[in-house]
């Protein structure tokens, strides 16, 4: 009757089950159905057209696709992680992760790839400037009860497996090993009765078209993994203070228990020596800040708590709400970011930088995600860029802005930002993911509505991409969609947009 003619595109259902009693049925019989469907990119809108058995004709509907609407990263593999962890004596972990890997691509796998990055730091494969190595040894890997065959070079992980695996489809495989942690190492580290473990199990790689696993590389991040659900059980040989990206509660030593984490990237868990820690808490909104410096210095726990609580509290309000309940926060030197885990300085003297802007990275890294071996810019820029914005707002623009200048001018810098993190050359990585990258933001919204239109894009962004995976590409739309114009030829110039 349109006079309109339509393809055919091939559609598959991709929650099959009983839809009895799923209907929420309306006066004159009415039916409401919830529907989460994928169409070709190219495609601006499709019929939907369903037919009931029990019913003649054929029920159309036209739906059209948002112009706004943006096409989201897929990661291809999603994971529900559970993982037992045993200290003995000798500082020697013992180690069971089971995972329940689900297919979410569209091709059928003959293996599965995980970040297995404790074998990065073996005497092997250790960076050079470390001087002490990680211990580690793969003692059982199955599926179903039945061994498996793998590979391991540098932080990959292949687990080959026995069977087809569909999409669609899960799989529960169990890693078995023993881990000790390097001495002073780095991020995956014991310092004296301390023990940090990131990066310590068997993380699943993003999956497009083949495993998108990088060799490990100190310098920055080079694992890009996806959000999940963990069950951590623990025993330990004597009470340790329990940090980690779930949600530990009080601040009491314990030598055992369980800890649950729900939509988390990559799970962090720290066992701190009580004696060696002084600790402070304090309420931000409906979030616990949990303080933990060491006691051999001076106690400053009541100062870096209440710039926390500062930090936070702007970046809730400016960009966005934090769903999470828990931040720990660990002066140990470490100066990184995980999920609900930060590790600042220790100086009482400087460490306000260092701590504004691991918290900012709960944003960008953790609740919005990025590849950062190829688009470290996206949470280290913005990071840096909103930690600068707020320094500004607390202090001025010239201490705002001061470790991004700095680090720009210490250095060359890329003339392209988004290149791999094994391109850059030199101490180029720095100056320009951290220096460069937000003074061209800075300069480009001194031109678009200054630094509060900047946080109100930051804000609609954070809003836009909340738990989803973005690019270099994702960002560069949603900037011209903001704006309204075509901003390309500002980020051309520093931007490859494929």
């Amino acid at each position: 009757k349109t006079g309109k003619e339509y393809a055919i595109i091939d559609m598959k259902v991709t929650e099959k089950g009983n839809w009895m009693n799923k209907f929420d049925l309306r006066s004159p019989s009415k039916t409401s159905v919830i529907l989460t469907y994928e169409i070709p990119k190219a495609e601006s809108h499709f019929l939907l057209v369903a037919r009931v058995a029990a019913l003649a004709g054929d029920y159309v509907a036209e739906i059209h696709i948002p112009e706004n609407a943006k096409e989201n990263i897929n990661p291809g593999v999603s994971g529900e992680y559970t993982l037992d962890v045993k200290l003995d004596k000798d500082n020697r972990f013992h180690i069971s992760a089971e995972i329940d890997v689900m297919n979410e691509s569209q091709d059928t796998w003959k293996d599965i790839g995980f970040y297995f990055i404790p074998n990065a730091f073996t005497v092997e494969n250790k960076p050079e400037f470390l001087i002490d190595a990680a211990d580690v040894t793969i003692t059982s890997i199955m599926e179903s009860g039945k061994d498996l065959q793998y590979e391991l070079s540098n932080n990959k992980l292949l687990l080959k497996l026995n069977n087809d695996f569909l999409p669609g489809e899960n799989k529960k495989v169990q890693i078995q090993y023993t881990l000790v942690l390097p001495e002073n190492g780095a991020r995956l580290s014991r310092v004296e009765d301390n023990f940090y473990l990131a990066q310590w199990y068997p993380m699943l790689g993003h999956y497009q078209k083949g495993w998108n696993i990088q060799d490990f590389d100190v310098k920055g991040e080079s694992y890009h993994t996806s959000y999940g659900d963990y069950v951590v059980n623990y025993e330990l040989p004597k009470d340790y203070l329990i940090v980690s990206s779930g949600q530990d509660n009080q601040i009491q030593p314990t030598s055992s228990g369980t800890i649950e984490g729900e939509n988390v990237k990559d799970f962090y868990l720290g066992l701190l020596n009580p004696k060696e820690w002084t600790t402070k808490s304090a309420i931000v909104n409906d979030t616990n800040l949990r303080v933990f410096l060491p006691s051999d210095g001076p106690d400053f726990s009541e100062d870096m708590a209440k710039s926390a609580v500062e930090a936070y509290a702007y970046f809730e309000s400016n960009l966005g709400e934090n769903p999470f309940h828990e931040l720990d926060i660990i002066g140990n030197g470490g100066n990184m970011e995980y999920p609900n885990v930060i590790e600042v300085s220790n100086d009482s003297q400087s460490f306000e930088h260092t701590l504004v802007h691991e918290i900012a990275h709960q944003w960008f890294y953790y609740m919005i995600s990025n590849d950062p071996h190829k688009d470290a810019w996206l949470d280290e820029g913005l990071t840096e860029f909103v930690t600068s914005i707020y320094l500004t707002k607390k202090y001025n623009e010239s201490i705002g802005f001061e470790f991004a200048i700095g680090l720009s001018q210490h250095g060359s810098t890329s003339d392209i930002v988004n290149i791999p993190l094994n391109e850059f050359e030199g101490g180029q990585y720095v100056s320009t993911v951290y220096g460069k990258t937000p003074l061209l933001l800075r300069d480009f919204f001194n031109e678009h509505g200054g630094q509060e239109e900047a946080l109100q894009f930051l804000s609609e962004y954070f809003k836009a991409h909340k738990f989803k995976y973005v690019d270099s590409k994702i960002f560069a739309d949603f900037l011209n969609e903001y704006f309204e114009e075509d901003t390309n030829e500002f980020l051309e110039e520093w931007l490859v947009l494929e």
